[in-house]
């Protein structure tokens, strides 16, 4: 320390202009003796050299001469313990004791006033800085922060010795990010004495064990609370947007069959169950990786735990291709309505035998393969299956008859594209433009999706590819091959 203090039992006072600023803990190990510490003194963390100060003490405790004022004062570093630890010293508010637990192991404690403690957590846990948006009204976050922090740790770790036996709480992420003094900071104080003894209950008036993540994905998976929509989670500041609100993953065919070497080569994987909350269908619940030897059945958390390393966030995800990179199914789709289903494809309904105002002249699948749209030349569409249906143009005048469908990446909307080039938006599926807004008078033939459906590509039949929003433009047919007269009847994209 920076600062005199104590080391209970050894009636010695250590720092500035002693012998010994700075002090190690041993453990006695020899015997059946447990709990009992050695003392020494030394000139730092790194000594260079120790002497024996306090021999055979009872989980000694080091505490500051004069504890550290809160709200900090400039001088804050030199008036805490400095925790001496191997990838990093840190620096704490309170106590540091030496204990041992149920398996009489050392352990080092650090016994702080809760509201320091929570002062020390909430800018771990929520930057600072937000506290300044909004003309101030930011602080109101970080005020919530606070009695979310308060809540959690009172709740769940709250009785005396909860965590394994030697402490009420971890420092870790596994409970609460907790570095000492490191981020704390006049704004997070603010909000932490604005709320002191303010903490949430449950019916009955016990302390909510409060919940909170940097991203729920737009839904919240649920615990002691019920899962609930997240409207914030998609939210855009000027450049930049919530990067695990949509995210993806590319997870090796070998790291799953590694995993899973009973299923042979893998075939498929294959989302069986969701909890219907949300996006896709919401998280997945469970999933079978089918193999060339036999199936395993696994849940959602399991198969993202296993393979985080590959970048899966959690357990709301569809499978966007397969093992291959190919096709392990696939649907055709009739003009009369009906629906034909191949390889691991599933039927989910189908509009044959319906009477149809107009003919079916495209379709669309979810990613996670578990439904699909169908669209007819005048707007209408059927959706079956996990698709959720986000309106049409049934009913509606065109200029010009469909030609086809395409899907949003989160099955969330979906976009129309009439033979003119027009472009209906339905869903959360943004409109970024079409061929009729741009002056072009060709025929349309498909809307090629970007995977952040933020942008597509419009084909014509003359071989024009039009890009809008951020979709990429590599070229066209009209471009680059002289003299041809053909006509275009589709397109696809390869994934970048």
């Amino acid at each position: 320390s920076g600062s005199p203090f104590t080391v209970q039992g050894t009636g010695l006072t250590f720092g500035p202009g002693s012998t010994y600023p700075a002090v190690m803990l041993q453990m006695i190990t020899t015997g059946m003796d447990t709990g009992h510490w050695n003392v020494f003194g030394g000139g730092g963390c790194a000594g260079p050299t120790w002497a024996l100060v306090g021999p055979n003490m009872t989980n000694p405790m080091a505490s500051p001469a004069t504890p550290a004022p809160f709200p900090a004062d400039a001088q804050i570093s030199n008036e805490v313990l400095q925790l001496c630890q191997v990838g990093g010293n840190g620096f704490l508010r309170g106590s540091i004791e030496g204990v041992t637990n149920s398996a009489n192991q050392p352990r080092t404690v650090n016994i702080v006033p809760l509201g320091q403690y929570v002062a020390d957590v909430t800018p771990s846990e929520s930057p600072a800085s937000w506290g300044a948006l909004g003309g101030g009204a930011g602080l109101s976050e970080l005020e919530a922060q606070a009695v979310a922090v308060r809540s959690y740790v009172m709740s769940t770790y709250g009785s005396l010795q909860g965590y394994f036996g030697y402490a009420d709480i971890c420092d870790s992420t596994a409970c609460q990010d907790y570095p000492g003094i490191a981020n704390e900071n006049t704004a997070t104080d603010m909000a932490v004495t604005d709320t002191a003894n303010v903490a949430v209950l449950m019916p009955g008036g016990a302390v909510a064990a409060t919940q909170y993540s940097s991203s729920t994905g737009g839904y919240s998976a649920g615990g002691t609370f019920a899962p609930v929509p997240d409207l914030g989670d998609s939210v855009c500041v000027p450049g930049a947007c919530n990067s695990h609100h949509t995210w993806q993953a590319s997870v090796p065919v070998s790291a799953i069959q590694s995993a899973y070497p009973q299923i042979g080569t893998l075939v498929s994987v294959g989302v069986s169950a969701r909890n219907n909350l949300g996006d896709l269908g919401g998280r997945v619940v469970q999933m079978t990786l089918q193999g060339s030897a036999q199936s395993v059945t696994i849940s959602g958390d399991t198969f993202a735990s296993q393979f985080s390393q590959y970048g899966m966030q959690s357990n709301w995800f569809a499978v966007t291709n397969q093992p291959s990179g190919g096709i392990a199914g696939y649907w055709l789709g009739a003009s009369d309505g009906g629906v034909f289903s191949f390889g691991s494809a599933q039927f989910h309904g189908s509009m044959g035998g319906a009477r149809l105002n107009q003919p079916v002249v495209g379709m669309a699948s979810t990613p996670d393969g578990a439904g699909y749209w169908l669209v007819a030349s005048d707007g209408g569409v059927f959706s079956f299956g996990d698709a959720q249906f986000h309106g049409s143009m049934g009913g509606v005048r065109l200029n010009q008859p469909v030609e086809g469908m395409a899907a949003a990446p989160d099955s969330g909307g979906y976009w129309l594209v009439g033979a003119d080039g027009g472009v209906f938006a339905l869903g959360d599926a943004p409109f970024e433009g079409s061929l009729p807004g741009l002056g072009l008078h060709a025929t349309a033939v498909a809307l090629l999706p970007t995977r952040t459906g933020l942008g597509y590509l419009i084909v014509t039949a003359a071989g024009l590819a039009v890009d809008f929003g951020d979709s990429p433009q590599f070229g066209d047919v009209a471009d680059s091959v002289a003299g041809w007269n053909g006509q275009l009847v589709g397109g696809a994209t390869v994934a970048g």
